[in-house]
């Protein structure tokens, strides 16, 4: 993690500003290249999985910090009384009621079997955890099955829409 922080550091100058990774791309590059490194050389030995899952969940938890203490100090200025409170609520129907709904049609419409879909919908959420513990809940690696799909999909969706929203926003 000091490693990656070290290289979020490092700008390089274009012109008359300068570019960087920033402490989120060092953080990622940094984990790419220990990954790579503990595959190709074996002498660092084998990882249980409960302490990749915790490193796994502590890199995320790590880069949301980041994230928020960057964008936190300006985001209180901007958030007064009625306008924080329908970004509260924006938030919580756009985070809350997609999963309902795509396990609905995805369980009733496609007969998709439940524990596939459990990973699909934690897919489409982005994130592992409760893909791990639907695998966990059904005693089978099944779950995973559609997690990469749901990830990749929500993924474009999430940067075009996002993208659209900027653009609309202005």
């Amino acid at each position: 993690m000091v490693l990656g922080l070290l290289i979020g550091k490092i700008n390089v100058p274009v012109g008359d500003f300068e570019v960087g990774l920033g402490n989120a791309g060092g953080l990622l590059l940094s984990g790419i290249f220990v990954s790579s490194l503990a595959s190709r050389l074996r002498f660092f030995g084998s990882t249980p999985n409960a302490a990749r899952n915790i490193l796994e969940d502590l890199g995320l938890v790590t880069f949301i910090a980041i994230v928020g203490i960057n964008a936190g100090a300006t985001l209180l200025e901007q958030l007064t009384g009625a306008i924080a409170l329908k970004i509260f609520i924006a938030g919580f129907v756009a985070s809350t009621i997609p999963p309902f709904i795509t396990w609905a049609i995805g369980y009733h419409f496609f007969k998709i079997n439940p524990a596939v879909l459990m990973g699909g919908v934690a897919g489409s959420r982005s994130h592992s955890g409760p893909a791990r513990e639907a695998a966990k809940e059904v005693g089978s690696s099944v779950p995973w099955v559609g997690f990469p799909v749901g990830y990749a999909v929500s993924g474009v969706l999430y940067t075009v829409f996002g993208y659209f929203a900027m653009v609309l926003s202005q």
